[in-house]
């Protein structure tokens, strides 16, 4: 004999369901990211990423427990290599640093950082990650030309 089933309980074996598929179909992170809390493996180290983007000898600026960065030039242009010791402090790091502009090439705690997304671009083809950008860019000296005289351009009365 077949027990009677409320629509309450259908519908609540539908939503569990559907919660479930979601679960293992892995709804979330977007564009290749990890998910919040998976470990994929050790990060890369600071050579190792300056090393994939054509920097043999990366310019140690900071070498601390948090955080490592190093400057790289290469005919591709100059850019800023930075591992984190967790994927917190990158995003603290992170959020600060938009604040001044430019291009950022995010991964599993490391960013580099510079003002060609072109040149971004080329290394997440072989690193990874996502591109993001800053809040504002300054324009280099050669696209700002001369300082313009105080008053001039304001609109007429």
């Amino acid at each position: 004999m077949r027990r009677p089933t409320s629509a309450a309980a259908r519908a609540s074996a539908l939503l569990g369901s559907a919660l479930a598929l979601a679960l293992v179909t892995g709804c979330g992170e977007p564009s290749g990211a990890p998910a919040a809390g998976a470990n994929p493996g050790p990060p890369a180290t600071l050579k190792q990423l300056a090393a994939r983007t054509g920097c043999a000898r990366p310019r140690v600026q900071t070498d601390a427990e948090e955080l490592r960065q190093g400057v790289c030039g290469t005919g591709t242009g100059q850019y800023t290599v930075t591992t984190f010791s967790t994927d917190e402090g990158r995003d603290a790091w992170l959020a600060e640093a938009r604040k001044w502009g430019g291009a950022y090439l995010v991964g599993a705690r490391w960013v580099i950082s510079g003002n060609d997304t072109e040149m971004l671009e080329s290394f997440r083809a072989t690193l990874g990650g996502g591109v993001v950008g800053g809040g504002h860019a300054m324009p280099s000296r050669a696209e700002s030309g001369p300082a313009a005289p105080a008053g001039a351009g304001a609109p007429p009365r």
